[in-house]
């Protein structure tokens, strides 16, 4: 009884995330997905932050309203890991298709938590500060 009620409890949940049943992207599907781009992702209904993909697996990345901050990444093991400019510790996180918009999941401290690509165009970053016009 208790198999069938757990069952029954688990079908009538819906998924916390397709993700969890999906093989992470490899570096190489990870580039193809996001070279040339600039994704924003959302997390949780709101506004994460914005990411523009550069050549040579390089990045720009900006919170809503901050700064842009340069980086590169790389692939261990199964996880996509940025590491930026300032900031000694990579963040790691795996990244998954869904439909056609990439979902990652923080898997550093604190992790599992995740993020939804919301939009994506082909156009710059725009950042505050000094690199306006960049």
């Amino acid at each position: 009884m208790r198999y069938l009620l757990a069952a029954l409890i688990l079908a009538a949940t819906p998924a916390a995330s397709p993700a969890f049943a999906q093989t992470p992207l490899t570096g190489e599907e990870f580039d193809s997905n996001t070279v040339g781009e600039t994704i924003t992702y959302d997390y949780g209904g709101g506004l994460f932050g914005t990411e523009e993909y550069l050549e040579g697996r390089r990045v720009r990345w900006a919170f809503d309203g901050e700064l842009c901050i340069y980086g590169v990444w790389y692939q261990k093991d199964d996880q996509i890991c940025f590491e930026y400019e300032g900031d000694p510790d990579p963040a790691c996180w795996q990244y998954f298709l869904d439909g056609d918009q990439i979902r990652g999941r923080y898997m550093g401290e604190g992790g599992g938590w995740e993020i939804l690509e919301s939009s994506r165009d082909g156009g710059p970053l725009p950042c505050a500060g000094p690199d306006v016009g960049v």
